[in-house]
């Protein structure tokens, strides 16, 4: 028997800032919704200003053997009261109809699956902007069979998942959705949730989102690793070998998956640079094991073995 799609749910969103994404989701909830907001501190930025909402915030405190998001992610749902769980995070934005639209693709969903769908980067730095194309064709492949889960939008009933587990696990690791993903039975990606999330495209900022999603990948999905590199390396090879053949193709499939996507923005013509750039990325993270992640430095060695170096200087508190 279907559920109905106007059953409550509780979102659980982790942040220690309030953004417009916040405010959005807030207008979206219903009265018998929940909105936990799951922060570092009491001192965070976001507790006053979610005093003035009805969303319920929760201290997570310091992590210690995990993420300061995945941390914050657990107790975040085990506050949560409501069968159905949707977490989101607070950097893109989320649209007026995108909790109405995860309430009915969940009431929907197959049994043992999750809702989810995949982010398409975008930026206004060099590096950034290079990476795009390659950001759009991923999405794309994602939406078109199945395969994507990302932090930003993961919808599932208790029953779905084991969340005890799911939320010990969270404490000592860092990739929320590669986790979900992993104990989930099925996975539906919702092209009508696909959402652009803006990042900055600097080179501090681009190595260490390589080094955490290759870190992810090596971990958890190791043969996405290898057929990222062998892509990479064919089209690098292509372009060397046959331009005239490489690049036009390359290029139009590119294009295709960004009219699929309804992604208007002119950087599918970098896709073949692109994957020049995407092959230095994945040896660099495949060479490193450090990373800088909102405002804190994390070493992540194997799944379940992270250690919190410390804060960054840029976000260490005044004395």
């Amino acid at each position: 028997m279907q559920e109905r799609p106007t059953a409550p749910v509780s979102v659980v969103l982790p942040t220690r800032e309030w953004t417009d994404a916040c405010a959005e989701v807030a207008a979206q909830t219903a009265p018998d919704d929940e909105f936990v907001i799951a922060c570092d501190s009491p001192h965070d930025p976001v507790v006053e200003a979610a005093a003035e909402t009805a969303a319920t915030v929760v201290v997570a405190g310091e992590p210690a053997g995990c993420s300061a998001k995945c941390n914050a992610l657990a107790a975040g749902i085990e506050r949560a009261t409501h069968d159905r769980l949707v977490c989101t995070d607070a950097d893109f934005r989320h649209g007026d109809e995108w909790l109405a639209t995860v309430r009915r693709r969940l009431a929907a969903l197959p049994e043992g699956h999750v809702l989810s769908t995949a982010p398409i980067l975008v930026s206004e730095g060099a590096l950034g902007k290079l990476l795009e194309p390659l950001s759009a064709v991923g999405v794309a492949s994602s939406v078109r069979f199945n395969t994507g889960v990302w932090g930003g939008t993961m919808a599932f009933r208790r029953g779905d998942i084991d969340v005890d587990g799911f939320v010990d696990d969270l404490r000592r690791t860092v990739g929320d959705d590669a986790l979900l993903a992993e104990r989930a039975e099925g996975i539906e990606t919702a092209r009508s949730l696909v959402r652009e999330m803006p990042v900055d495209g600097t080179l501090r900022e681009t190595l260490s989102r390589r080094v955490r999603w290759t870190r992810m990948g090596l971990y958890l999905d190791p043969t996405g690793i290898a057929s990222r590199m062998l892509t990479a390396l064919a089209v690098l090879l292509g372009a060397l070998l046959a331009p005239f053949v490489t690049v036009p193709l390359v290029t139009g499939v590119t294009a295709a998956a960004y009219a699929a996507l309804g992604h208007r923005r002119w950087t599918f013509l970098l896709a073949v640079p692109g994957y020049a750039l995407s092959l230095t990325c994945l040896c660099y993270g495949l060479a490193h094991d450090e990373f800088e992640w909102t405002g804190r430095r994390y070493r992540w060695t194997a799944l379940y073995d992270v250690t919190v170096c410390d804060r960054t200087e840029r976000d260490r508190p005044a004395e």
